[in-house]
């Protein structure tokens, strides 16, 4: 057997340029021993000028559907999730707690952990714990990740009011603790509106953060704000915070950084494939998502993976299901276009189920930023690799306690894991749903082309794909 593992071509970090190097691992431990100029001895493996070799890319923000129930295995599990994270250039995820059988204590949290121990598979998978009004912390303080729903989005995992909010949050003072924030009020009072964006509207992000942010600082919350939808006053509110010094990181999605508004108004159908929560918004929010990212005001691109069936996408069409027995809500949605174009039109801008699966896409997403957006190799490896992995290897100790780390993910350096993501510039990548690894078999981005491609990954030196 090999003592060590050698690959050689071009390195993207956040910390320079992209440099040629070569990078060694240690077979055995799976983490970087040395990184180096390149030598005349050939390496294991060899790529070309029109590939980059960044840091394992993590996605700390999805669905993978799967627990005791069984109940919404259909859609995902924890085998096809991660599948599909490799798919997508995914060496580690962090899994939501909304699933039916809600993670919110220690022996369901155990459940997971030994499920997702006896896959063995090459992703590293974490779990969220979820809050709610009855549960207590499962540790100290950067023992777990938390996440608490301010407003109803999927699942029964929800806290609703301000009035209960700082009950719960006084009993996490101090923990790192992930928040979806919507104010369930002003979605209630907007739940008549004619689109996603109008049911859940900026005011309802912006009012939910106003109560959300004095609680962060009163009880020095560890604080990351999931799928940011919104630019202008809630970056100006989260700035006077950080200035106050609280830590507050942000995620974006990558749903709201290539749809707005002005693309489903152009083609309401859009909503069967893009409706999220929260929904995304005008063209300007879109902008400022992106630059935010650019500069570093966002720290992460996390997808918020999602995954529905398309049959739950188009939910809306179940009421014409008498008049066509037998079909499915797609083929009911296909037979009505073709009879009334501006009926269907006007149900798929009705309430469909929310989410979207986005983990074959991350890294064909971390591509097109770079094409189309301006983003440099530096930006992608912070966001999608450094960043990430510095959210994660906090918690890797106690949710893989027999595995070796090291510094964990994140860099091309010693003593980290030599997890790695080649992405191809030069080839074209056509979105198909053949070659898609989630369960669940579609994704909002089909036949789209993408300039640049997923050449290979490699988790602890072990190529994977």
């Amino acid at each position: 057997m090999k003592k060590t593992i050698t690959i050689e071509g071009v390195v993207a970090t956040h910390r320079a340029r992209p440099q040629k190097k070569r990078i060694t691992i240690d077979a055995g431990s799976g983490l970087i021993t040395q990184v180096s100029a390149p030598q005349r001895s050939p390496a294991d493996y060899v790529f070309g000028p029109d590939c980059l070799i960044f840091p394992g890319f993590s996605d700390i923000h999805i669905h993978a559907r799967e627990d005791e129930t069984g109940a919404q295995s259909y859609k995902e599990e924890y085998k096809t999730a991660a599948d599909a994270a490799l798919n997508g250039g995914v060496v580690a995820v962090c899994a939501m707690p909304n699933t039916p059988s809600p993670v919110t204590g220690k022996n369901q949290f155990q459940w997971h952990r030994s499920r997702i121990g006896t896959l063995g598979h090459a992703v590293s998978i974490l779990n969220y714990v979820g809050i709610d009004q009855k549960s207590r912390p499962l540790g100290k303080p950067g023992e777990h990740l938390y996440k608490l729903y301010f407003g109803k989005s999927v699942g029964d995992l929800t806290v609703t009011y301000g009035s209960e909010l700082e009950e719960i949050l006084a009993r996490y003072r101090g923990q790192y603790v992930s928040f979806h924030v919507e104010y369930e009020p002003i979605v209630q009072a907007s739940k008549n509106g004619k689109t996603h964006s109008e049911r859940r509207p900026v005011p309802c992000v912006n009012e939910g953060l106003r109560i959300l942010l004095p609680l962060i600082e009163k009880y020095k919350i560890h604080a990351k704000l999931c799928h940011w939808s919104t630019g202008g006053e809630s970056f100006e509110m989260i700035q006077a915070f950080r200035k106050r010094g609280c830590d507050i990181v942000l995620e974006v999605s990558p749903l709201h950084l290539l749809f707005d508004t002005s693309m489903t108004d152009a083609d309401p159908s859009l909503w069967t494939k893009i409706q999220m929560n929260p929904a995304v918004q005008a063209p300007e929010h879109r902008k400022a998502l992106i630059k935010g990212l650019k500069e570093g005001f966002i720290q992460y691109i996390a997808t918020d993976h999602a995954p529905h069936t398309e049959e739950e996408k188009f939910g809306a069409f179940a009421r014409f299901a008498p008049e066509y027995p037998g079909l499915s809500y797609k083929e009911i949605a296909e037979m009505i276009r073709a009879k009334d174009e501006s009926l269907f039109l006007q149900t798929c801008t009705e309430n469909n189920m929310s989410g979207a699966p986005w983990l074959d896409t991350y890294a064909l997403v971390c591509a097109l930023l770079m094409r189309t957006q301006g983003f440099t190799p530096q930006m992608i490896a912070r966001v999608a690799a450094y960043e990430p992995g510095l959210f994660v290897n906090r918690f890797l100790k106690r949710q893989f306690p027999k595995m070796s780390t090291g510094k964990g993910f994140g860099e091309i350096a010693k003593g980290n894991m030599g997890s790695f993501t080649v992405i191809s510039l030069n080839r074209v990548t056509t979105i198909r749903r053949e070659d898609l690894k989630t369960k669940c078999g579609w994704s909002p981005l089909e036949d789209w082309k993408v300039p640049g491609g997923v050449e290979a990954v490699f988790v602890r030196g072990e190529r994977v794909k």
